[in-house]
């Protein structure tokens, strides 16, 4: 594995981290509750579907399961705009973990984009190699 890939992997981790202290203090009110609910769901999920992700089986597995990876970012950006907007936490932490939220879906969009432009040319490249070896000669 690459060391950036490592190093996302524990920026992810630590982003969970930090969203699993935050739900805890969360919980107060009723609403509270059913944000820390939801918020915990898809911010420890990017981290792990971000594992998953590395250990893909293929290319095409790869990029099948980074596509997980945008939409719990994303998913973990709305929660966490809800609760700023809703006026649910005034934790000091709350500021930092949405601009990490919007960081990382940034930077899994544009992974997700370069991975599937990458599958393309896969795909194209062998779609040319066997046109080419279905048009050599035999002998």
């Amino acid at each position: 594995m690459n060391t950036y890939a490592e190093a996302l992997k524990k920026r992810t981790f630590n982003f969970a981290l930090r969203i699993v202290y935050f739900c805890r203090g969360l919980r107060k009110t009723w609403e509270g509750g059913e944000f820390a609910d939801q918020i915990f769901c898809t911010g420890t999920r990017v981290s792990a579907n971000y594992r998953a992700a590395c250990r893909g089986r293929s290319h095409d597995d790869f990029v099948a399961k980074l596509g997980h990876v945008v939409e719990e970012a994303d998913e973990s950006v709305y929660w966490l705009e809800l609760i700023t907007a809703a006026k649910t936490s005034n934790d000091p932490d709350l500021p930092p973990l949405l601009a990490e939220a919007n960081e990382l879906l940034a930077i899994f969009n544009q992974s997700q984009l370069t991975a599937r432009t990458n599958q393309a040319a896969r795909r194209t490249a062998k779609i040319q190699s066997k046109n080419r070896q279905s048009k050599s000669p035999n002998p």
